[in-house]
């Protein structure tokens, strides 16, 4: 990524807040009963908290598959991100990809009250390895 140092760390930034505003919508959306809407919140909290390492360590990606391919590739092969968060990410991805996709399908409380702490402890993992943003 041809980003100078400013420039990056800007992104850097831009990226943690979306992250930081998807997890308090998810948290609006669950407030309400709103599990389809959650389900995609806290798929893209964890997207952003992605982007925001990429960024940081100087990638670019291009697309939502890429992401989880560049996740792997980069981070769990190196060790730097465990297969268990990789796994995590992944379903929530399926989940949102249902949830925006299945007009049948519907999330369920159940399922997105499971996710939401594991998210956190996700995007926790992440920002350890991001440093000081």
């Amino acid at each position: 990524m041809g980003l100078n140092e400013t420039d990056r760390a800007a992104l850097v930034k831009l990226y943690w807040d979306k992250c930081q505003n998807a997890l308090i919508d998810a948290d609006g959306a669950i407030s309400i009963g709103r599990w389809n809407n959650a389900a995609g919140r806290i798929y893209y909290a964890a997207f952003y908290a992605i982007c925001t390492l990429f960024v940081k360590d100087g990638y670019q990606i291009k697309s939502h598959r890429g992401a989880k391919s560049m996740l792997g590739q980069h981070y769990v092969v190196t060790g730097k991100v465990s297969e268990e968060d990789s796994r995590f990410f992944s379903q929530l991805e399926t989940l949102r990809d249902k949830a925006d996709y299945n007009a049948a399908f519907l999330a369920t409380q159940e399922e997105i009250m499971e996710y939401r702490p594991k998210v956190d402890t996700f995007i926790a993992d992440i920002k350890n390895l991001i440093g000081e943003i």
